[in-house]
């Protein structure tokens, strides 16, 4: 679905919200939930998903949209396996 790497300030929808990735480190994202679709209080922490596991959630489906921050001087394509 998403063919390029991602990286802090690109955003992310599901069906249960839309999120955005604030922090990239060892091997993992940590985004925080800015939106939930049925109405309920954002979270208000942050939560940490492997950098493999998201990926494999974007190619399954469950990741539907991803929003890339268009002001990226250097971003590079995934490799796709």
């Amino acid at each position: 679905m998403c063919e390029y790497h991602l990286y802090p300030g690109d955003m992310f929808k599901t069906e249960n919200g839309i999120g955005i990735i604030v922090k990239k480190k060892n091997g993992k994202f940590y985004y925080n939930v800015v939106f939930r679709a049925n109405g309920g209080k954002p979270c208000t922490g942050t939560s940490r998903i492997p950098t493999g596991g998201f990926y494999e959630s974007l190619d399954d489906g469950v990741v539907q949209e991803v929003y890339l921050v268009p002001n990226k001087k250097y971003r590079r394509k995934r490799n796709r396996t």
